[in-house]
């Protein structure tokens, strides 16, 4: 529709491209054409930096004008109240089907114009009514029809106007029948905008194809033994709605019945294949059919985008792998089990072996001896595939335990950032090495198998070289810090939130077990001596007392793990159920003060006060006892009736006060008397 500019009328570029130019270019080539002529086509303002071209509507072409219409000279009573109702644009664009589907834009430009048109004619019916009034036309017969008539007419100008028409109908029987649901307004003073949106676009879909269908077909790709195709699977549906094969459910043990019309029609095989490839339906007839997870996740399965780790000990992946070499004629090949930490892109952790028996447990004690003897804390998160790391869950890999936080993924091989790493590792390192195994399905022709015969590498030579790629991988530019290697990443970027090991946690799990014992506060562990401590130290004081009552004289368990040097990196005793305390190495030093050292005395002193301790808890012990005098008027026999001729017998007095027992105790004596029972006599003098 042509615009007021100024006191020019113009269009804009889209009116005319491609209506009646081509292209953009070809209307310039015009607009360059007639620039200094004083007829033919002119441009009022130029195009870009958010402005659109405008071009005289004036200077077209007489045919061109009349295609658009001049507003100046169009006499139509609606076009004064005409404009898209702003609430019509909302609803129709906002508006969704039962089943969440939203209209198509054909149909909602549609909607759009014919609200538009009928709220116009509402206004010209308003004012068509005020104006009879003011000629004291009483009577409103008429108005309606005048008013439907108003509004066919008016899709003359509207396509010249706003390049667009309206459906409404032209019958003036159709027109009510529209009219009336429209303007019958809710409480809340709205149009009945719903009442102008086909039947028929629901579910138009439907009527080719039943839910029952559907199911069927579906049930009928994905639920035999076999993989049928879905060709195959039309062809079963034809043979079933022709009385030729009978399908029964399992689950229900129900035979489908293919008279029943109106559940199952007749489709062609084209239909059936198309239906089966909608992506409702294969989502879930290829998810029972899949046998490869992996697959089925990298085509239906939405994926993460995840910023990239910034600082070294926040997240640690890990996994298996086997690199592409055999080491004998059965085409056997080492298990390699690797942790790379992901901020600073350095492998910090690596096991080998000829099985993966026992390497996850190895695994997790080389990380330990590595971060310790490096003198760095243990990463704060872990990833990890299930089925070697599962049965960890509740011990060690409880978040809070060895890691803050534990994420473990069920066959998600694309979860893993360690994925990633293992290609670059195989492709960009050690795929320029003797012997090297191409994948069998790779799908770039540079991966793929070459035509010689497979090389047998030694494991001893397979091993020395993953080592050195891992060697050379850490000294690489990271891909970041390119001014600093994996290594030194890894090494100055720490996270400051990590916490040292939480011993305690995970030693049970993974520690060696021995049994041992206390003897004066001195244990004896891998033919040495060791000491009771905590928290790295010798302990003293009341604590090393509340120690000792638990394990002097006892037998013990002690959770251990020696260093990479077969030292021992750490020891916990066991006790009663609980992780008690470490041991620590027994301090020692020279016996002569002239070949003591710094250190040595310093381990004089920390014996000394380790002794003290105890020595100290002995005296308060014995200045506790008091001296105690104790009379047993127990009896030893049931009776006297056995007795030896000859032997002396003695009587027992009558009971004495016990202030008298101890004032006269020198004066006690004992009297001979006769017969044969045996007791006591004191006599006073």
């Amino acid at each position: 529709m042509p615009i007021q500019w100024g006191s020019i009328l113009a269009v804009t570029k889209d009116e005319l491209v491609p209506a009646y130019f081509g292209t953009l270019d070809a209307l310039q080539k015009k607009i360059q054409r007639y620039r200094e002529l004083p007829f033919g086509i002119k441009q009022v303002r130029k195009g870009g930096n958010g402005r659109q071209m405008l071009i005289d509507f004036d200077s077209l072409p007489k045919e061109i004008q009349d295609s658009i219409g001049d507003p100046r000279t169009m006499k139509h009573p609606m076009i004064s109240f005409f404009q898209f109702d702003p609430s019509a644009v909302r609803y129709y664009t906002d508006f969704r089907f039962e089943d969440g589907t939203p209209l198509k834009e054909n149909f909602k430009q549609e909607y759009i114009v014919n609200a538009s048109v009928l709220l116009a004619a509402e206004r010209l019916k308003t004012a068509r009514l005020e104006e009879w009034k003011k000629l004291k036309k009483t009577s409103g017969r008429g108005l309606m029809p005048s008013i439907c008539t108003d509004v066919i007419t008016f899709n003359e100008y509207l396509p010249k106007l706003f390049n667009t028409g309206h459906t409404i109908p032209s019958s003036y029987r159709a027109f009510d029948r529209i009219w009336k649901p429209f303007f019958n307004t809710y409480e809340d003073g709205g149009y009945n905008y719903s009442c102008l949106i086909s039947g028929k676009l629901k579910n138009q879909n439907r009527k080719l194809m039943t839910d029952e269908m559907i199911a069927l077909l579906n049930d009928m790709f994905a639920g035999q033994d076999y993989k049928p195709s879905r060709t195959q699977v039309a062809a079963q549906y034809q043979a079933f709605l022709n009385g030729e094969l009978e399908i029964i459910s399992n689950e229900t043990g129900e035979m489908y019945d293919p008279k029943e019309s109106r559940k199952f029609k007749e489709i062609s095989e084209s239909s059936v294949i198309a239906w089966l490839g909608k992506w409702e339906n294969k989502i879930g007839t290829y998810a029972r059919r899949a046998g490869d997870r992996q697959k089925l996740m990298q085509e239906f399965i939405p994926w993460h985008k995840l910023t990239k780790i910034k600082e070294a000990g926040t997240l640690i992946s890990i996994d298996d792998r086997q690199p592409p070499f055999m080491y004998d004629k059965k085409r056997n090949r080492v298990w390699f089990y690797m942790g790379i930490d992901l901020g600073s892109e350095a492998w910090t952790c690596w096991v080998h072996g000829k099985t993966k028996e026992g390497i996850i447990i190895e695994f997790y004690r080389q990380m330990i001896r590595n971060y310790t003897e490096w003198g760095f804390n243990l990463p704060l998160g872990l990833e990890c595939e299930s089925s070697l790391n599962s049965s960890f869950k509740d011990t060690f890999l409880r978040n809070g335990a060895m890691f803050d936080q534990v994420n473990i993924y069920a066959n998600r091989a694309r979860s893993k950032a360690i994925e990633r790493k293992f290609e670059e590792l195989r492709y960009r390192h050690e795929k320029s090495r003797l012997g090297w195994m191409a994948r069998p399905f790779a799908r770039k022709e540079e991966n793929q198998k070459r035509a010689d015969e497979e090389i047998i590498i030694p494991y001893d030579e397979i091993i020395d070289g993953s080592l050195n790629d891992i060697e050379i991988w850490n000294n690489s530019p990271h891909s970041v810090y390119n001014d600093k290697t994996r290594w030194e990443v890894f090494c100055e970027m720490q996270n400051k939130n990590t916490s040292p090991a939480n011993w305690h946690a995970f030693l049970p799990y993974l520690g060696k077990e021995t049994v041992s014992s206390c003897n004066a506060g001195i244990i004896n562990f891998r033919n040495s001596t060791y000491v009771l401590g905590l928290d790295g130290e010798i302990v003293l004081g009341e604590d090393l007392i509340r120690l000792m009552k638990y394990v002097e004289g006892k037998e013990f368990k002690i959770f251990w793990l020696d260093g990479n040097d077969s030292s021992t990196l750490k020891a916990m005793i066991y006790y009663d159920d609980m992780m008690l305390c470490e041991i620590i190495p027994h301090p020692e030093y020279s016996k002569s003060k002239h070949e003591r050292n710094e250190q040595g005395a310093l381990n004089r002193k920390l014996m000394s006060a380790y002794e003290n301790t105890v020595n100290s808890f002995m005296a308060q012990q014995k200045r506790e006892i008091e001296q105690v005098t104790i009379i047993d008027n127990r009896k030893k026999t049931l009776n006297n009736k056995f007795q030896i001729p000859g032997r002396k017998r003695y009587t027992q007095t009558e009971s004495i006060p016990e202030e008298v027992l101890f004032e006269k105790a020198e004066e006690y004596q004992y009297k001979e008397t006769e017969g044969t029972a045996r007791s006591w006599k004191s006599n006073f003098k």
